[in-house]
This record gives C-alpha cells, structure tokens and sequence, in this order.
C-alpha cells in the first residue's frame, strides 16, 4: 500500500468512528461555530467605541452596553468552549480505548508466530505511544480544523466588510507562510518516524534490563547496562530535537510573517485613513483580526506535526492490526473429548527455516495413556510439544484427533481440556492462590489446597509469610525456580485437564520431590491422558510408552522396559543417571 492509500485509510477510519458518533460531533460542531462566532464580538466593539471616540459621539450608556455585550459574548462563548472541549477530547479518548481493546483483542488470539514479528518493546511503544498519537487526531486534529475553518467563516468576512482591499494584502503573507509550512512538514514526518522508532528502541532496553537484573547484577554489568540506556536516551534526544528544530521554525515564520502583515495593514491602514476611507476604529480592527488570521497558524503548526505523528502512528498499529498468526482457517467442529491423537509420517518446519524441526513422526496417544518424550537438547521435544498445544500452522502428513483432521476442530474446544506446564514458568504478580486459580478462576479454597499439596507445594506455603496470600512478585521473581515449577504445575492440576502436558517442568526439583509429584500426577489422573517431557529418566519410568527423539525423529520408541532392553541411548542415559543419584546419595 502506498502512502496516499495509507493516509485516505486512516483518514476513512477516523471518519467512520465520526459518523459512528455523528450526535456527538453535531453538538461539537455548533458549540465550535458558536465559540467562534462569538470570538469576533470584542473586536466589532472595539471597532465602535473607537470610531466613536474619534468622532466624539460616545456615550456612557453607548460604553456600557458595548461592555455588557462584551461579558455576555465571552460568557456564552466560554459555556460553548467547555461543552465542546469535553465532548471532543472525551470522545478522542474513547476511541483510543476502543483501539487498546481491540488491539488486545487481537493479542489474545494469536499464536507464537505472531509474537515472533514482534519485538516486546516495539509491541508495548504501539499500545501507548501510538494509540495516544494516532487518538489526538480526532481531539486536537478537529480543533485544529474548526480553528481555521472559524477564522475562514468569521473573522475574513469582517474584515471584507472592513476593507477588501487590506484584507487581502494582509492574508498574501499567510498564504506565503502556508506554503513553507507544507514543505517543512515533508521534512519533520520523516523526524517523526525515526523519534517514534527510537522510543521503541528505548522500551525494549527497559525491558530487557528489568527482565535480565538479576544476570546484570550477576557479573557485575550494572554500569554498561546504564551506558546503553544512557545511549539509547541520547539517541531519542537528538530525534526529538530534530523534531523541536522543524517545531520552532514555524514558530519563527510565524512571527516574521505577522510582523509583515501588520505591517502591511498599519501602512495601507495609515493610507486609507488619510484620504477618508477608513476611521481609526477600522484599522485598529483590521490590525487585531489579522492577529486572529495568525492564531490559526500556531494552531497549524502543532497541527502538522500531530498529524505527521499520527500517521506515523496509525501505520504501525495497522501493521500490527494487518499482521496474522499463519494459522489455518478455524475449524468448525467442536471437541467433545480426547480419544485419540495421531500423527503418521508427520514432518514441521518454523517459518523462514530450510530444514524440518520434525521428520515423519509416526505416534498414536489414546485416552488414558502416559507418553513420555526424552531426547537430548535440540532433538524436537518442545517443537511436538507445541504441535500438540497448536502453536504453530500444522506441518506436512497426517495430524489427526479422534480421528478427523486437528484443523477441522475449532482452536478454542481443543485448548479448553489443555493442561500445560511449560519450562518458563510464568507467573503473575499476584498471590500464590491467584495464580494457581488461573487454572480454574472459580475453584474453592479445599480445591487450590489440594493442587498444591498434589504439587508438593504445602510445605513451602507453610514458610510464606502469607501463605497462599503471600505475593509472588512479578513473574515470580521473590521465589525460587523449584517454587515457581510447583505453583506452576498446581495451576495446570487444579483445571482437571484431560490432557496434561508437562514440558520438562520437573527440572528444578529434587529426585525425592520429583516421586512424589510423579505418584500424585499418577493417582489423581487415572484414567486421563498425560504427556511428559523430561531429561530426567525418572519421570517417565511409569509410562505406558516413551519416545526417544534425535534430530526430530523417533529413534527408539516402546515401554520403559523395553527401551532399557533394548540397550540404546535410553539404557546408556538411564544408567548414567542411576549412578549419578547412587554417588550424591552416597555423598
């Protein structure tokens, strides 16, 4: 799309959201008319009680009431302005709140893919930067508007009645002024959108310093942490600069050219004057409307570089709007249960890889079974994992659930008997119970007790300050990775999931504490389906069938027993992790 089709975009969906609100922007509409109407009152009594003190005519009630009609015209006009004012910015803020929703919206529902076009800073400066920037076109973007156009309506006409001659010398140095404005304005929109890349820049360091602390304060980087923010800032300093630079050069062709036209209207005024055709009053009145025609000009240029900031804004979060997960269409079927997942001769590749991830996986998981998937790092694990939980756009062969294409079933069916336990452990900054009821928002305080005891984690809220209550700071970030796997898998068990995937999560733990979750998982989920992602051998020794992974294929696959049987990489991993445990338990 081209930038004329862009801009005749945005400028399409700011006029859908008036015509949405057409009420409102009606009322706005007069209240701005009338402000404006108003706003020449003063002046036209100026005009008269000058001329009239030249003529030697003025009276004192002649003086009262040109005052009176002063008061009346600037109360009325302010009752306009605070009707006007709250309608129109309320309304740029409703519809900024209707773009957060939306985009959040949209977040919500998309997979991985998507999160990878994205960096987090970049994604978090669109969420308040630009639905701030791209909002204030519909707030101070139709003031603007109504400015010039008042000026145009109100204050114009009274000085062609004035004098149409001087009217029209003094508006050549606006028109000129106009022009030049145009031209910097090409200038300050590429200024525009290199500060708003900038802030970006600078939000995704912010997060990665708070993300990274405890490394950075680990090996001592807590000054070369503070040298790169410090860089990023300068550069957003200079960008925004530039900015200020185009900024104030409107502000300087601004006063230059209101010095030429007044110039301009006291010459010609002084003229007029002389040969009888203008009274004092009249020029007088001519010199403050042309400062009025310059009041529109100030407002214009603030105006540009909200609108060049805005459309700037509105690319981005289109982009952001535009772009997909490259899921498949959502299927319409509706799964009632798991009975059976299958892939045959299943292969997967990530986005903008040569090389499958996974190479012709053949597996069958029914109803009730224990499967295990061990393999050294790299070998696909978490990749069949994500197949599973639908991450990704499915590969080449066969992925079937119950029988049917996965892609038949809608998404959402398929995640709601979804437990899953990844190996970052997210949690949110609330209190244990919280994030273990995420599971199951409604479940009673008996159930969230059991799921940690099922998770071995009774012990550990016994020591917390609060208890259950106690917070857990953002992403966990007061308690330990043990504690953070345990309130992890207590979330995916109190849901009751009728598929359970546990992806590496028992990483952190003890051997001893390791049992004793594996038995719980092993007691209260007779008869539901499991899926168990490990290092640790231990963990899937009780599997009804383990698979064993190598560079995305299935290289030894059957019953623990017969794996260690079998004498291959699984009996040599299960015998160097026996005598791992023999010398610690020795020691």
């Amino acid at each position: 799309m081209n930038d004329l089709s862009k801009e005749r975009s945005m400028l399409s969906a700011i006029w859908f959201f008036v015509k949405a609100n057409w009420m409102t922007y009606s009322i706005v509409s007069l209240g701005l008319l009338i402000s404006y109407g108003l706003f020449v009152v003063p002046t036209q009594m100026t005009q008269k009680v000058i001329n009239q003190i030249s003529q030697g005519t003025l009276t004192q009630e002649s003086l009262l009431w040109s005052v009176f009609i002063v008061l009346l015209a600037g109360i009325v006009t302010y009752i306009a302005d605070l009707i006007w004012v709250r309608l129109l910015f309320g309304k740029a803020s409703r519809y900024r709140f209707e773009l957060r929703r939306g985009l959040f919206n949209k977040l919500i529902h998309m997979r991985t893919p998507f999160y990878e076009k994205f960096r987090s800073g970049d994604m978090l400066t669109r969420f308040t930067n630009d639905t701030n920037d791209y909002s204030e076109l519909l707030g101070f973007g139709v003031m603007s508007i109504f400015s010039a156009l008042g000026t145009i309506f109100f204050v114009l006409p009274a000085m062609v009645l004035i004098s149409w001659q001087i009217t029209l010398l003094a508006s050549l140095p606006i028109l000129i002024l106009g022009i030049i404005v145009y031209w910097i304005s090409t200038k300050q929109e590429i200024a525009s959108e290199e500060s708003r890349e900038a802030v970006a820049n600078l939000s995704n360091e912010v997060l990665e310093v708070i993300e990274g602390i405890r490394v950075t304060r680990a090996y001592g980087k807590k000054d070369l942490g503070a040298r790169r923010f410090q860089k990023k800032t300068e550069q957003l300093v200079l960008k925004n600069d530039k900015i200020m630079f185009y900024q104030s050069a409107y502000g300087r062709l601004a006063l230059t050219f209101l010095g030429l036209s007044t110039a301009l209207v006291v010459g010609f005024g002084g003229y007029y004057m002389s040969i009888g055709s203008l009274q004092l009053g009249d020029v007088v009145a001519l010199q403050l409307y042309a400062i009025m025609l310059m009041d529109p000009m100030w407002v214009l240029s603030d105006m540009v570089l909200v609108y060049q900031i805005g459309k700037v804004a509105y690319d981005k979060l289109t982009e952001l709007m535009n772009s997909t997960d490259d899921m498949e269409k959502d299927g319409q079927l509706q799964a009632d249960a798991l009975e059976r997942i299958t892939f045959r001769d299943y292969s997967f590749a990530y986005a903008g890889s040569d090389l499958p991830t996974l190479k012709n996986i053949n597996l069958t998981l029914e109803k009730g079974q224990t499967l295990g998937i061990v393999g050294k790092t790299g070998s696909g694990k978490t990749t069949l994992v994500r197949q599973l939980l639908r991450q990704y756009p499915i590969g080449t062969g066969q992925y079937l659930v119950n029988g049917r294409p996965i892609t038949q079933f809608m998404r959402q069916s398929l995640e709601d008997k979804l437990g899953y336990v990844p190996q970052e452990h997210i949690l949110f900054s609330r209190s244990v119970a919280d994030n273990i009821r995420f599971g199951q928002p409604e479940a009673k305080a008996v159930k969230v007790m059991n799921a940690v005891e099922a998770a071995v984690f009774a012990e550990d809220v016994t020591r917390m300050s609060q208890g259950l209550e106690t917070m857990v700071g953002e992403k966990g970030v007061s308690i330990s990775g043990g504690q953070k796997q345990r309130i992890s898998i207590a979330r995916a068990l109190i849901k009751e999931p009728e598929l359970l995937i546990l992806d590496d999560s028992l990483s952190a733990v003890d051997a001893k504490t390791e049992r004793k979750i594996i038995e719980n998982i092993q007691q209260l989920r007779q008869g539901k389906t499991n899926v168990i992602v490990t290092h640790r051998l231990s963990a899937v020794n009780h599997a009804d069938w383990v698979i064993v992974l190598e560079n995305g294929q299935v290289v030894e696959e059957g019953r623990p027993a017969d794996l260690l049987a079998q004498g291959g990489w699984y009996f040599e991993q299960y015998q160097r992790q026996q005598s791992e445990e023999t010398i610690e338990g020795g020691a």
